[in-house]
């Protein structure tokens, strides 16, 4: 497993440099299609972190994690997404299923992920990539604690290119996410102008 070079850290937000102000705590790794998706970029780096969102329909508290590759040059290329991941059960296995845009989706009230790919200095919008709804997708969370609010657990997805004409060819049409790991903290921190 590549996790023996992975450092847990407090929540670290850069202020100077290329690295992005984003918070950043623990690890997310998977192979993609055979290898794993960290090294996708020569040189890159990884920011992951957990958040909440908060919703009326259904109404409670969810989770979101997120997990984005920059290259070296600081440039935002891939966004990770899994979202409305429910906190009741706290621990257990979640059927993950696609909310394509492309396709009609506005929002769905069940756990979900996407991929999106993002061109130039990471400003320009690539490709989408959704779940495909006939594979086995899914989030497990394994433990959360509510003091730390520390999370860990696993996934597995295979996502599909939604655009065509696509944006670039940088990645395949399907991505299969195995073997996918992750241990966070679900941070809470101001944004732009907060």
């Amino acid at each position: 497993m590549l996790l023996a070079g992975c450092k847990i850290v407090d929540a670290i937000i850069d202020t100077a440099g290329p690295l992005p102000r984003l918070p950043n705590w623990g690890y997310l790794t998977a192979e993609m299609n055979g290898v794993y998706w960290s090294t996708t970029y020569k040189n890159a780096y990884q920011v992951t972190h957990g958040s909440t969102t908060y919703a009326d329909e259904p109404k409670g508290v969810f989770y979101a994690l997120t997990s984005i590759l920059y290259t070296s040059a600081g440039a935002n290329r891939q966004e990770l997404l899994f979202q409305h991941i429910p906190f009741s059960p706290q621990t257990g296995r979640h059927k993950l299923v696609s909310c394509n845009s492309y396709a009609g989706c506005e929002s769905s009230d069940k756990p979900r992920a996407a991929l999106f790919e993002l061109l130039s200095d990471g400003d320009v919008a690539g490709d989408s990539f959704y779940l495909v709804d006939s594979e086995d997708n899914y989030i497990q969370i394994d433990s959360y604690n509510s003091g730390t609010k520390e999370i860990k657990g696993s996934f597995q997805l295979t996502l599909a290119n939604a655009r065509i004409p696509r944006s670039s060819n940088a990645l395949p049409d399907t991505l299969r996410f195995r073997n996918g790991r992750f241990h966070t903290k679900i941070i809470e921190y101001k944004g732009r102008g907060g």
